[in-house]
């Protein structure tokens, strides 16, 4: 933590993640930088009870967002609300890269459509 004129504040950094923060740093709401060419077998329908945001940096994906499919391209920002079941389905060749923010950020948080959290 660094103090300057009596303010404190965190500086966070990636390190072996692709999230920045979280709350086993002692951050309030998750941070992550992603660049996705394939996706990954764990990538499953789930929930969060709250806000999740997907800034998306460069290159195009589809997110489905309870069954609609919602494109992922360059300079968009697509917000998730509370309980709505999402995953990514797909993304370009070229892959996809963007930048994910948890309104909160609390440990098994991922609700997965059998109900189990992770």
């Amino acid at each position: 933590m660094y103090k300057r004129n009596n303010v404190s504040m965190r500086i966070f950094s990636r390190e072996h993640s692709h999230l920045f923060c979280g709350h086993w740093n002692g951050s309030p709401v998750e941070i992550g930088e992603d660049t996705v060419t394939s996706i990954p077998s764990g990538e499953v329908n789930h929930s969060h009870p709250y806000h999740e945001y997907y800034i998306v940096l460069e290159g195009e994906g589809v997110l489905q967002i309870e069954g609609s499919l919602v494109p992922m391209r360059t300079g968009t920002v697509i917000m998730v609300e509370p309980g709505e079941a999402h995953h990514v389905v797909s993304v370009a060749p070229g892959g996809c890269r963007w930048v994910m923010i948890k309104e909160r950020s609390e440990p098994n948080s991922k609700i997965l459509e059998d109900d189990r959290t992770v």
